[in-house]
C-alpha cells in the first residue's frame, strides 16, 4: 500500500524504501472517509540491488529475488514470538513437573513473557541495519 500511495519503493529485501526516510520506517494507516488523494506512485526504484541485506540475513530468507521465506525470517528474527512460543509449550507440557518449574525459572521463559504481555519481539534487523544510508 505504501509504494501503490507512492510513499517509496521495494527494495531488494522486500521492503518498502523511502526517498528520504530511507528502510527504517514504519507505515500505518488510517481509516477516514475524507476524499485524499494518493501521491503519484514514484518512478524507478530506490534500491540500488547492492544485495548488502541478502547477504547480511543469517537465515538467508531473501535468497529468492522478490520473496521472503517468512518461516524462516520468524524463527530467527521473533524467537520469543509465535513459533518460540509453540515450542516452549509444547516442550513445557511433555515435562515432568520439577522440569516444569525449572523452566519457569527459565530466562528463555522470561522474554516469552516479555512478548506476551509487552509484544516486542524482534531481534534481527540485519536486513535495515546495514541498508547504505545518504542520498536515496
Amino acid at each position: 500500500m505504501a509504494v501503490a500511495a507512492g510513499l517509496g519503493s521495494f527494495g531488494r529485501h522486500n521492503l518498502v524504501i523511502h526517498p528520504i526516510l530511507g528502510t527504517r520506517v514504519i507505515f500505518t494507516a488510517i481509516i477516514t472517509d475524507l476524499d485524499i488523494q494518493p501521491d503519484t506512485p514514484m518512478e524507478g526504484n530506490i534500491c540500488t540491488d547492492c544485495n548488502i541485506c541478502v547477504n547480511q540475513c543469517p537465515v538467508n530468507a531473501l535468497a529468492q529475488e522478490g520473496k521472503t521465506d517468512v518461516m524462516k525470517c520468524m524463527v530467527n528474527s521473533q524467537p520469543y514470538g509465535f513459533v518460540g512460543n509453540v515450542a516452549f509449550w509444547t516442550k513445557f507440557a511433555e515435562s515432568t513437573p520439577e522440569e516444569q518449574k525449572n523452566m519457569l525459572k527459565d530466562k528463555k521463559f522470561k522474554k516469552l513473557y516479555n512478548v506476551m504481555t509487552l509484544n516486542t519481539q524482534y531481534v534481527c534487523f540485519n536486513c535495515i541495519k546495514k541498508w547504505p544510508s545518504g542520498d536515496y
